[in-house]
């Protein structure tokens, strides 16, 4: 019995010297540095610097606000970058608003009777700097002009201009080096006091490959407007 005893113990000491080697070993070795998680990149970061007077944007944008408070002269007015003269810079043009009786009489609309009220094209020059290029252009409109959209629409890759308004929707075709042409009648577009479009758009509504117009109306003026280019001025 004593043999068998001292035996047993004899194979329970081995194991526990194992053991022990084994926890030796493990506090010997320095624990392993986790490695740090991939940092996230910081984040974009934009700076913008005003820069309008700096490169000769003059526009103001005239309301012509009144004691009555006429819709058009609580609304702004819409801009379009374009290349109006074909030297691959964009240009800026700008949609203003026109002259409103205070209070306005029954019939009358809204006319552009001073430069103030002028939409204007602004060309970009080669240093940067903006010119005022409105009336060589062509482009001083007429009536409350509000919205604006550009396109091609007669593909001759020049940017043509739609500009929509109070009672006065108008097409001006890009002729070639920043002069501009009014084709609204000869295209067929409708003007008139029953059309307030206040944004516009190109499109080619029925995938013909030309680009059509729509025109957003305003209150219970007008409706949306398409107009369809039956590529008759190309």
């Amino acid at each position: 019995m004593r043999r068998a005893r001292r035996g047993i113990a004899v194979s329970l000491l081995v194991p526990a010297l194992g053991l022990a080697a084994v926890l030796r070993t493990v506090a010997a070795d320095p624990p392993r540095p986790v490695p740090a998680a991939p940092s996230a990149p910081p984040p974009a970061s934009a700076h913008f610097v005003d820069v309008t007077d700096a490169v000769g944007l003059d526009f103001r944008h005239v309301s012509s606000a009144t004691s009555q408070k006429y819709l058009p002269e609580t609304m702004g007015g819409g801009v379009a970058l374009l290349d109006a003269d074909g030297d691959g810079r964009l240009d800026l043009f700008f949609a203003n608003g026109a002259r409103i009786d205070d209070p306005m009489p029954p019939g009358r609309t809204a006319v552009k009777d001073s430069p103030r009220y002028w939409n204007r094209l602004y060309l970009q020059r080669p240093n940067g700097r903006f010119e005022d290029a409105t009336e060589a252009a062509g482009l001083a409109g007429q009536g409350y002009s509000q919205g604006t959209a550009v396109g091609d629409y007669d593909g001759d890759g020049d940017d043509d201009l739609f500009v929509s308004g109070v009672f006065s929707n108008h097409l001006y075709r890009n002729e070639g080096r920043g002069r501009f042409t009014d084709v609204t009648a000869e295209a067929g577009l409708r003007s008139g006091p029953e059309d307030w479009s206040t944004s516009s758009a190109w499109f080619d509504a029925d995938n013909d490959g030309d680009l059509d117009i729509v025109g957003i109306g305003y209150d219970t003026f007008s409706v949306i407007h398409v107009w369809w280019n039956d590529a008759i001025l190309k």
